[in-house]
């Protein structure tokens, strides 16, 4: 580490330690993790959505964390500033000091400006397995980026229609196939209704990775071909043939819907994911391929059960066992063998320091020379379950069950490259106990994964446990 990057934390440190009102002062927590797991592997629920803070291929690992954050309305002013930090000292293998987020925002009315490295908003109580997003988790470290938009949703001329949305800008700055990658990310929801009769929401996220820097083909088209890649335009002369016959750049998204019903003591949320990798998965060729969910939230204060959620997905369409599909002229389109969240040029696909950007149930990643080189499962079903509530004033729990039957790809032959395909079932179990004064929090979790998934095809049982420790020096009103 350099000098200059030290002074920087050190800095930081001192900024964060100041009384309430300084710059990072009004919410300050102090975090230990110790991890463990058998076979050389964390168990599943141990690493997966947890911003990518643990590696999994770690037996052993001590984790030190500083976490702050602030918003700042100077007097009277309509405008709101924010910031905050999240600064990791992992101790395993490989020792790493790193800021897991680092931001800053500015909002003024419903608008809203944010900078930095930043994770999306965790929704449905944390319990879903992908954030409700199949292509948008908390899986993995956040990337830097830039985004503009609403900060919450806008009512257009009458109350019950309202509208939400971001337009972003990223960079993938990490060890990768094509180096130097953007990310674009744009958002647009509609919401209709209220949700104590009942409110629709639906909505479509897009993300374009674009230019970079590519091992054989040199440099990639970049801003001057930014309007190509955010319309999702084919390529012009200029372009790889892969992208003059296909969109430029690794395009690919989802459909959101949401359908919300609120009763005086059960909020109930049902939530549909739908992916995409190109026009085929657009026009719902593949429209069996969802994320479903239900979140049942109970008002009941201190009740055993507070939120359940349950899950159940399936993307082994990707519209179809072959890539090559005649039209009704006899011409072959490409529309099958999607690959969701994978790509032939950027091969990384969408993954962020080796580690699924997207649903953490697209796995394993793929690693060559330490490269991530994307998803060797990207076909899959199963259901998942999620709960959590309180056992007493001081103590609260939480369980986790995810079970998948993964295929792999499509090879190519109307067959799938796992055959026969690999099971997997994940569980997890937490304890938290939060005193009265809540000024700590001491948390006991036991994890167990078995499956053929990450072993190469052989049924392997694996165990492992985390012991956290929190100490909030204060925090937010």
């Amino acid at each position: 580490m350099s000098v200059n990057a030290f002074k920087q934390i050190l800095l930081i440190f001192i900024v964060c330690l100041l009384p309430p009102g300084g710059l990072l002062a009004q919410s300050l927590q102090l975090e230990s993790h110790s991890l463990a797991g058998t076979k050389n592997q964390l168990p599943f629920w141990l690493w997966a959505n947890q911003l990518g803070h643990y590696d999994r291929n770690s037996d052993v690992l001590q984790n030190l964390r500083i976490t702050a954050f602030n918003q700042y309305i100077p007097g009277d002013s309509i405008f709101r500033f924010e910031a905050g930090i999240d600064l990791d000292l992992l101790i395993a293998d490989n020792t790493d000091l790193r800021f897991t987020q680092l931001f800053g925002g500015f909002n003024w009315k419903f608008l809203q400006l944010q900078i930095g490295a930043f994770a999306d908003k965790e929704v449905y109580a944390g319990l879903s397995s992908t954030n409700g997003n199949l292509a948008a988790s908390r899986n993995a470290r956040p990337h830097p980026r830039v985004r503009a938009g609403f900060n919450r949703f806008v009512p257009v001329l009458v109350k019950w229609f309202s509208i939400n949305g971001f337009y972003e800008e990223g960079l993938l700055n990490d060890k990768r196939y094509s180096e130097d990658a953007h990310l674009h990310r744009k958002a647009l929801y509609l919401r209709f209704g209220q949700a104590k009769s009942i409110e629709v929401t639906g909505g479509m996220e897009h993300f374009v990775m674009w230019g970079g820097s590519h091992p054989e083909y040199g440099k990639l088209q970049g801003w001057d071909s930014y309007f190509d890649y955010v319309l999702g335009s084919t390529g012009d002369e200029n372009s790889l043939m892969t992208d003059q016959l296909n969109v430029i750049g690794n395009g690919y998204g989802v459909y959101q819907l949401q359908i919300k019903k609120a009763w005086e003591k059960l909020h109930a949320v049902l939530y549909v994911s739908h992916p995409f990798d190109d026009r085929s998965g657009m026009e719902l060729d593949n429209i069996v391929d969802n994320l479903w969910g239900l979140h049942l939230a109970f008002r009941n204060k201190q009740t055993a059960i507070e939120d359940l959620v349950l899950e159940c997905f399936n993307t082994k369409n990707q519209s179809g066992k072959y890539h090559l599909v005649p039209d009704e002229n006899g011409s072959a389109h490409g529309r099958g063998r999607d690959t969701y969240f994978n790509h032939g040029v950027y091969k990384s696909g969408a993954t962020y320091h080796q580690m699924a950007m997207v649903s953490p149930l697209f796995a394993p990643v793929i690693v060559e020379d330490g490269i991530s080189m994307g998803f060797e499962n990207t076909r899959y079903t199963g259901f998942h379950i999620g709960a959590r509530g309180a056992l007493s004033s001081t103590l609260q729990w939480k369980g986790l069950l995810t079970w998948s039957n993964n295929f792999g790809h499509h090879d190519g032959n109307g067959g799938s490259t796992y055959s026969p395909s690999r099971k997997q079932s994940s569980a997890l179990g937490e304890l938290n106990w939060i005193p009265n004064a809540k000024k700590i929090s001491i948390a006991v979790a036991l994890a167990a994964d078995y499956g053929s998934l990450y072993d190469n095809g052989i049924s392997t049982a694996r165990l492992g446990a985390m012991l956290s420790f929190n100490y909030y020096l204060y925090e937010k009103d």
